[in-house]
């Protein structure tokens, strides 16, 4: 079997060249990638300042603030699967600055491209009807927008693989070394955005083998090529297991939840894969789109039976496959039917699209813990933050340094060694707490999560100290942070003994 644009699948040809039929077809090829890349730019751009940075993208801000001897040196202890994404954002932010639109801007273009190329790659493999309703759905999908403004690798990686996706294409079709390298500098792009991606490459393998197996030993030596720039990272993650080690079991309650999780609602991602199941087939153009939804998934499960990665985020590149499966699906449908399913899904969506875009829209509102740090504070407050596990202490003290201005920053008086430095992610607390806690008459506890007890879990030799010295004045609870306020307890006079 061989991908030709000629040999029937596009429904825009017609037997005229230079007809009416096939300049509209045309018309309709262009509007299928412009289209969906203008929608996701638009949808992208929406609110994109109002969720505060939550846990994760405080890493990615951080990262891009610290030298590069401190990033080499702190990548080589802990998120080296990140190494290179944070060494990207650290030449945006060192162009544009760290504001949250400079932080989620590579994330946002990469998500309108791939919009794009969804679009395209629909086209190209079957019509622009099947290219303009897919990219369409892709992009008014909730998760696209929330991954196109969060300040992680997850959207540079979903554009590596439509990209990677659509230059595969191209090199069956008509196969030169100029396309397979194009198609292996994708690769690169693929596994040094996020690794397990990666298993992209599994599906393309199927695809090969079931479409053009004469091309396998070029796609193998491409795909290799390609692979090879991310054998270090790989090598250097192997040994920082133990940050995943909080992802749970890969169940199949967790494999089923898994629609939803890569749309964003429940009810959206079983519209999407009961589509995707019409649509599938092992047959051209189909099969491309198949391998690509199906085959990581298996491959991620499998492997997370021997290694904590089943995260849906993790697998975020296949949600493109899912919304071309969908979209032929629809194929035999007038065009208007198609977009009214478009519609249908941006309505269903509208909730959540909304949800995601509210201050606390990233799962934490940072932004209103400083701005209750700023109001409730005083001159002499000094704050403790919480202990490693979960990133307890390093995301609460980011969001701190984040979101209060100087002046209105309690001191930070445990601090010993800034985060990421020294080749430490976190920060380093003084070993003496008493010593260099001294006696503040008010101490702020700021910690991550909702917790009834702000103090429990805070730390052997924390939790005591203020449990003995101070009492819990007044609690606060922004989302994902827990915050309060401790005033020391009177000096407890002794009366002189009468004898």
């Amino acid at each position: 079997m061989e991908i030709r644009p000629t040999d029937g699948w596009d429904e825009g040809a017609a037997s005229d060249p230079d007809g009416p039929g096939e300049r509209a077809g045309q018309s309709l090829g262009r509007l299928a990638w412009i289209a969906p890349t203008l929608l996701m730019a638009v949808l992208g751009l929406v609110r994109v300042t109002w969720p505060a940075l939550w846990g994760d993208e405080l890493a990615t801000w951080g990262m891009s603030r610290a030298s590069w001897s401190d990033l080499w040196a702190v990548v080589q202890n802990f998120d080296a699967a990140i190494g290179p994404y944070y060494a990207f954002m650290h030449v945006v932010t060192g162009l544009l600055g760290d504001s949250e639109v400079a932080l989620r801007l590579p994330s946002m273009l990469a998500m309108a491209g791939a919009a794009g190329l969804v679009g395209a790659l629909g086209t190209r493999l079957a019509s622009p009807r099947v290219g303009l309703t897919a990219g369409l759905i892709f992009a008014v999908l909730p998760n696209t927008s929330r991954y196109a403004q969060e300040a992680r690798p997850y959207a540079i990686a979903l554009f590596a693989a439509v990209l990677a996706t659509w230059l595969l294409v191209r090199a069956i079709d008509r196969p030169g070394a100029a396309r397979w390298a194009a198609y292996a500098g994708a690769v690169v792009l693929l596994g040094l955005s996020q690794f397990v991606a990666l298993l992209l490459l599994a599906g393309h393998a199927l695809v090969i083998l079931l479409m053009r197996p004469r091309a396998w030993w070029a796609w193998l030596f491409a795909a290799v090529v390609g692979a090879l720039p991310v054998l270090p990272v790989v090598y250097l993650a192997r040994s920082q297991r133990v940050q995943v080690s909080w992802v749970p079991e890969a169940t199949l309650q967790r494999v089923a939840d898994l629609p939803g999780g890569l749309t964003g609602q429940a009810l959206l991602g079983g519209v999407i894969l009961a589509l995707a199941l019409v649509g599938m087939s092992l047959r051209r153009p189909a099969v491309v789109y198949t391998a690509w939804a199906f085959v990581p998934v298996l491959g991620l499960y499998v492997v997370s039976q021997f290694t904590p990665l089943w995260l849906p985020r993790y697998l975020l590149f296949v949600l493109p496959a899912f919304a071309l499966l969908a979209a032929t699906a629809l194929s035999r449908a007038p065009v208007l039917r198609g977009l009214a399913v478009v519609v249908v899904v941006a309505l269903v969506g509208l909730p959540a699209q909304l949800n995601l875009r509210d201050t606390d829209g990233h799962t934490q509102a940072s932004r209103d813990l400083g701005a209750l740090l700023v109001k409730e504070g005083r001159a002499d407050d000094v704050a403790v933050y919480g202990g490693n596990v979960g990133g307890d202490q390093r995301i609460a003290r980011d969001a701190v340094a984040r979101y209060t201005p100087t002046r209105n920053r309690p001191k930070d008086v445990l601090l010993a060694q800034a985060p990421r430095t020294g080749g430490s992610f976190t920060a380093q607390e003084c070993a003496e707490v008493a010593t260099c806690l001294g006696t503040p008459q008010r101490v702020w506890v700021v910690r991550t999560g909702r917790l009834d007890d702000p103090l429990r879990g805070l730390g052997d030799s924390k939790e005591p100290l203020l449990r003995g010295q101070y009492d819990v004045e007044r609690v606060f609870h922004p989302t994902g942070y827990t915050v309060a306020l401790l005033l020391r307890r009177p000096a407890t006079v002794e009366q002189p003994t009468v004898r």
